[in-house]
């Protein structure tokens, strides 16, 4: 198993050789502008989700892993429930603590443009406290699957809920970027890229021989990003995960937009939590505190209370006695056994 380890961090730091060679003879246009911070200087990195389980986050520093993409939550594609990814904040926590650069991307299946806004400032909420130096990304997969509630819409529309979110997103202060496959970028297929080209554009493409065998993608289109690959094995990571070429990079790391501090997340605690997805209105039989985490540890988490006749949308029930609560685009958290369902 040690032997396993060591060749994978070799293989990353052998990438890592590569990167500099390829990207000092042909780096992609980019259009989009630049933060302050930002330089002209490739890197390597992940995205993750709850799907790469719980991460060993100082193997994947020491790897040379440089940068991590971490989904900070999703819509549901047939309910169009908003939800956290469960390890997002645990996965943010411990990127930033052994010093990997941090962005982030959300899931959408917005139908609308309140929908696209309210991912945004949902995204931009949960992020606020963390040290976000790379991009806010855009995701929005699965639109031609008759199951989706985005079946049949225009990609005009699509492109626009995209703009909605990405521009609400550059509004809260962070860089925003636009990710989709090379398929349905080229020539604008699905996408208009005339108009998302204003942004960053991480583009996905798995070629059969990945980098560095492969130096860059086939798209023609700007492109700052690139994901090449979908099996890349990393310490300190069970199983595969994507694997990321940035065309920029940035001098020291961002400060949080909320210098108050986030609450601590176990990974024992991200493991077990589960919510079945609900979609009602509720109210509380006494007074209750929505909480910007399921515990009761730190008053600091505090956001608002709530009186018995006061409404709020529940989408979620987990098995750790909270529920999760919508609120002003923000999800929050309260006990089960204080809310009843209003008829």
């Amino acid at each position: 198993m040690k032997y396993s380890l060591h060749k994978r961090a070799a293989k990353v730091k052998a990438l890592l050789m590569a990167l500099i060679i390829v990207c000092s003879v042909s780096v992609p246009q980019l259009t989009a502008k630049a933060a302050p911070n930002e330089v002209a200087q490739a890197a390597l990195g992940i995205d993750v989700s709850r799907y790469q389980g719980q991460i060993n986050w100082d193997m994947v520093a020491a790897s040379g892993v440089q940068f991590a993409i971490v989904r900070v939550g999703y819509r549901t594609q047939s309910t169009g429930v908003l939800n956290e990814d469960p390890y997002a904040r645990y996965n943010l926590q411990e990127a930033q603590r052994v010093g990997i650069k941090t962005g982030a991307y959300f899931f959408s299946a917005a139908v609308n443009e309140a929908e696209a806004v309210e991912e945004a400032l949902f995204t931009a909420n949960l992020i606020d406290k963390y040290k976000i130096t790379f991009p806010v990304a855009y995701d929005c997969e699965g639109f031609r699957n008759q199951t989706s509630r985005q079946y049949g819409l225009d990609k005009s529309v699509r492109t626009a809920l995209a703009v909605k979110f990405l521009d609400t997103i550059a509004a809260r202060g962070y860089t925003p970027m636009f990710y989709a496959s090379k398929n349905e970028m080229t020539d604008s297929k699905d996408w208009d890229m005339n108009i998302l080209n204003k942004y960053k554009v991480w583009v996905s493409q798995y070629p059969t021989d990945p980098f560095p065998i492969t130096p860059a993608s086939s798209y023609t289109g700007v492109q700052a990003m690139w994901q090449y690959t979908s099996k890349a094995l990393i310490p300190g990571i069970n199983g595969n995960v994507d694997m990321n070429v940035s065309y920029f990079n940035y001098d020291g790391i961002a400060e949080p937009k909320d210098p108050s501090g986030a609450p601590v997340v176990s990974a024992a605690a991200a493991a077990n939590v589960q919510y079945i997805e609900v979609n009602e209105v509720v109210t509380p039989n006494t007074l209750v505190n929505l909480r910007t985490v399921p515990s009761t540890d730190d008053p600091a988490t505090i956001v608002v209370p709530i009186n018995p006749g006061d409404m709020v949308f529940r989408t979620g029930i987990g098995n750790n006695g909270w529920s999760k609560i919508l609120l002003n685009g923000q999800t929050l958290y309260a006990y089960t056994s204080y809310l009843q369902k209003v008829l």
